[in-house]
């Protein structure tokens, strides 16, 4: 009798030892994909930030004239003539 008791335990403990790891695989299964998808965003966010730098480091290496201070001025200060007046659309947005 006590054969089958402890063969019957031992069958149990087995049995939640599978639960436990198979439990454990799916969770890592799921933060591995979450994982993935936090370094695609991520070198996603590098490209555009190198993008950002190769752009900066062009505009930096041009020759500072009136026409670029005016770009800049209204690209980056919002800055506008006196007598103009300007429309934006935030519809598209």
């Amino acid at each position: 009798m006590t054969r089958q008791r402890t063969g019957l335990a031992v069958k149990f403990a087995l049995g939640g030892i599978l639960v436990v790891l198979f439990v454990s695989v799916i969770n890592m299964q799921i933060s591995l994909n979450s994982l993935r998808r936090e370094r695609t965003r991520l070198e996603n966010d590098i490209a555009d930030l190198q993008d950002d730098i190769e752009e900066t480091n062009y505009r930096l290496s041009e020759e500072t004239n009136a026409a670029y201070i005016e770009r800049y001025a209204r690209e980056k200060l919002n800055y506008r003539y006196p007598n103009e007046i300007l429309f934006y659309n935030d519809i598209a947005e």
